[in-house]
């Protein structure tokens, strides 16, 4: 409860706190409970090989002399090897042992992603005559669907019955695909604007010509064939540019769904494999950084993509798209190199886009590499998929099984390399082509972002970087509960980060930062992490430079002593700050006690989103917290500050509260406040402010004790005042 209060002593009237105007950038997150430990051990890389001769029969009689390992072009020496074969493994000696169906299980997931009527067919009859005869004990299969997202149709099972009615939906023709008629319009147009023949550099440039203008050029001579030649080139436009979003989009909505369906599979051990029916995808420039994730994703968690091309044998080329897009950039460059006045076309500024994309724009490309780069295998060309399917159910079934210890002595987080040499040059090789070094304590299970691996690498520094200045902490609050609640804030000021101006006269710049708590034994226990862009406009960029970015999260941390490591990104300049502090959270009690205080830069309206739960939440309002407050007497009349009292609820007494002041470890002032009444959780907000105008410049201390009968709580906080 909000209360104004008066303060006795040589201090006047302490004022309760005036909520000011919101924040310029907060962000609180749904609490999430702790979770396990990530346990920080040593490292071991654990591979699947497959190998077959050259006439693609497996190979299932080799020892480990018979294969050497290069991590980054290093050897590294084999620390455990065996021949996992159905249901039993066997070792260097021959010596067979059963396994645990339910431990060492092979997980199949099928991912379907097609969209015209014949491979939703292909994929049908491949994935059912997959299923033909029972599956092993030991082998479940889950069946997807990729649409605008994942979707899963069925949960890992090891009834067929129910895997084949999933793939009956997933490949259900439910929708009309028009594709091949907006390709068919497209050739169409083409032909019927021809080749150039008007001495004009591209089709547009024949119909300007052929287009009467302001300085009196005589109207075309043929109207009729003037509007034809217009109207083919309007739509023309529109088709080559929306099949340029499409390709972004789709790559988009593919990349990020395979990502959710590889980043939870680390929790099984065992052999994983997605085997994914696509009609292809390409992944544009700008989504490089998230599929190179998702690869190495894939490989730490131990799946393995066989990849279809659903569209099967067709006489249309998979790079007739990037043929294409490279014939159009080509046509632009040569139009750029001859004009020499007027306005820059569309398709001349986009020119250096368009000779990117055309690179990636083989439907098949992504395909392929998913499947090289994970260990598995690209299955495209061909409407009889019986031969290369039976081959991925051997593969499932049978494997070597090899670990080593890569010997890392600095994780990075770049991308290291995995070869496998065979002593004969014979035999053929499927295994996994890498993966990204990564701290062994977030390796496993954590789906890391690129901007990440420069951030935890600076934590892991001895030195610390400060580039620039940010404030971190995090403070001790207690749930509805009793429990203990922590709340971990961050304070950027955006003056700090680096903004460019843009052609338009824009600016931008981006911001990354990642949080880790660390228990007693140095083990991360909770991790958050983002990262943001700004894009401002030229009247607001005087403003933005003024304000902070706030992050705030509250979550659940069990009793004890914590070790709170940040880090922050420029991500224009390349500048990295990072800090470290302790934070002890109390035990779960039902006896008196105080929150952290913490001092009230502002406040915002609260919002549908905001949870009951989270401590900064005061009853409209969400308040935006000033950490390691410094102040000008110019600047600020008073000094808002918040905390929250805990009573004892089986007590006969009414908590007292007495506020202390001192200055340079001298007590200035010592007098009670009021406390309102508990609200329907039994808590006390309690929200008030300090006058500035009395005070002399120096570092102060705010000492804040409740007493409540026999018992007495208390909390301390501290500003500089200039």
């Amino acid at each position: 409860m909000l209360r104004k209060l008066y303060v006795a002593g040589s201090l006047a009237a302490v004022f309760a706190a005036s909520l000011g105007v919101a924040v310029y950038a907060q962000q609180s997150q749904t609490p999430s409970a702790p979770g396990p430990a990530v346990k920080a051990t040593a490292e071991e890389v654990l591979l699947d090989v497959v190998v077959r001769d050259k006439k693609g029969h497996r190979v299932d009689d080799l020892k480990p002399e018979d294969f050497q390992i290069f991590d980054n072009g290093e050897p590294r020496k084999i620390t455990s090897f065996r021949l996992v074969q159905g249901g039993e493994a066997i070792g260097t000696g021959g010596t067979r042992t059963q396994l645990d169906p339910l431990r060492q299980i092979r997980l199949v997931t099928m991912i379907f992603q097609c969209w015209d009527t014949n491979s939703r067919r292909l994929a049908h009859d491949a994935a059912l005559d997959l299923l033909k005869g029972e599956l092993p004990q030991n082998v479940y299969m889950a069946i997807m669907t990729i649409d605008f997202k994942i979707e899963v149709l069925q949960a890992f099972t090891n009834d067929t019955a129910l895997i084949r009615k999933a793939i009956e939906r997933a490949t259900r023709n439910q929708s009309a695909d028009f594709s091949k008629d907006t390709e068919a319009v497209r050739r169409e147009l083409e032909q019927m604007l021809g080749p150039n023949t008007t001495g004009a550099q591209t089709q547009q440039g024949q119909i300007n010509n052929m287009a009467p203008t302001v300085t009196g050029n005589a109207p075309p001579s043929n109207p009729g064939a003037f509007a034809a030649a217009a109207m083919a080139q309007m739509l023309l436009n529109m088709i080559r540019t929306e099949q340029s979003y499409s390709m972004t989009d789709s790559g988009r909505t593919s990349i990020y769904a395979l990502l959710d369906g590889v980043k939870e599979q680390y929790r099984l051990p065992g052999r994983k494999t997605i085997l994914y029916f696509s009609e292809g995808f390409t992944v544009p420039q700008e989504l490089d950084p998230i599929f190179r994730e998702t690869l190495s994703i894939a490989n730490r968690a131990n799946v393995s993509f066989y990849t279809v091309d659903s569209h099967g044998l067709t006489t249309e080329s998979t790079n007739q798209g990037a043929i294409d897009m490279l014939k159009d950039a080509a046509q632009s460059s040569r139009d750029q190199a001859t004009t020499v006045s007027g306005a820059v076309k569309q398709d001349q500024a986009n020119l250096m886009d368009t000779s990117i994309n055309s690179t990636r724009a083989n439907s098949q490309t992504a395909l392929g590499e998913l499947a090289e780069s994970t260990g598995g295998t690209l299955i495209a060309n061909t409407n009889d998929l019986r031969a290369p399917l039976h081959k991925l159910a051997e593969d499932i079934q049978t494997y070597y099984e090899i670990t080593y210890n890569p010997e890392i002595k600095t994780y990075d987080g770049s991308f290291r390399k995995i070869t496998i040499k065979m002593a004969s040059n014979d035999l053929r090789v499927q295994s996994r082509s890498g993966y990204i070094a990564l701290p062994p304590a977030l390796a496993r299970g954590s789906v890391l972002r690129s901007f990440e691996v420069p951030l935890l690498t600076a934590l892991d520094a001895p030195e610390l970087p400060k580039a620039f200045s940010y404030d971190a902490t995090a403070m001790h609050f207690r749930g509805l509960q009793g429990e203990p609640v922590c709340e971990l804030i961050m304070d950027i000021p955006l003056a700090e980060i680096t903004l460019e101006k843009q052609p338009k006269g824009d600016s931008s710049g981006r911001l990354s930062y990642v949080a880790l708590l660390k228990d007693e034994k140095g083990e991360v226990v909770q991790k958050f992490q983002n990262e943001r862009a700004l894009n401002v406009p030229a009247d607001k960029l005087d403003g933005l430079k003024a304000s902070h970015f706030i992050y705030t999260e509250h979550f659940g941390l069990p009793p004890g002593s914590y070790t709170v490591e940040t880090a922050v990104l420029d991500g224009r300049a390349n500048r990295i700050s990072a800090r470290k502090s302790s934070l002890t959270m109390p035990p779960a009690a039902t006896t008196l006690a105080v929150s952290s205080i913490t001092f009230v830069r502002n406040t915002k309206d609260r919002e549908a989103s905001s949870q009951e739960t989270d401590p900064l939440v005061v009853g409209a309002k969400v308040i935006s917290p000033e950490i390691n407050p410094v102040f000008s007497k110019a600047g600020a009349e008073a000094l808002p500050f918040y905390m929250v009292v805990y009573p004892e609820k089986n007590a006969l007494e009414t908590p007292q509260l007495v506020m202390e002041f001192s200055r340079e470890g001298k007590v200035l002032g010592r007098g009670p406040a009021q406390l309102g009444q508990p609200d329907k959780d039994g808590r006390i907000q309690f929200v008030a402010s300090v006058p500035l105008a009395r005070l002399e410049p120096g570092n102060f201390t705010l000492h804040l004790i409740v007493k409540q009968g026999s018992e007495t709580a208390e909390e301390a906080a501290s500003f500089v005042l200039k």
